[in-house]
């Protein structure tokens, strides 16, 4: 039994690792937390969420492509609109750049 419990744990452990954890802290903020990675502040507007529906480049893709390319850790990420397409607009510290939007549909960086 004690066993079973053991590797019923250690399987949820993985299958929490390579998915990012987002907890609201109201209706509107949440935090994620990438795998690996520090938690930051993610705020999506429940209306631009019901318009746009899954979006290829989740907030935590999102905020890997930038720290890749800028450097440092994202603070906030908010999803929002640009030309009628859903960005992800996103805060870094100690980064090249302090903000930088992502296209939530192709991963595009603009901005910085």
């Amino acid at each position: 039994m004690r066993r079973a419990l053991l590797l019923s744990v250690a399987v949820g452990g993985m299958l929490l690792a390579g998915t990012a954890v987002a907890t609201a802290k109201d209706g509107r903020d949440r935090v994620a937390t990438p795998p690996g990675g520090p938690a930051f502040e993610l705020r999506i507007d429940p209306e631009l969420d019901a318009r746009f529906g899954p979006r290829p480049v989740n907030a935590v893709r999102a905020a890997e492509i930038v720290t890749a390319r800028f450097g440092g850790q994202v603070t906030r990420a908010e999803l929002d609109e640009e030309n009628g397409r859903p960005i992800w607009e996103m805060t870094l510290r100690g980064a090249r750049v302090g903000e930088v939007d992502v296209d939530a549909i192709d991963g595009t960086v603009s901005g910085g």
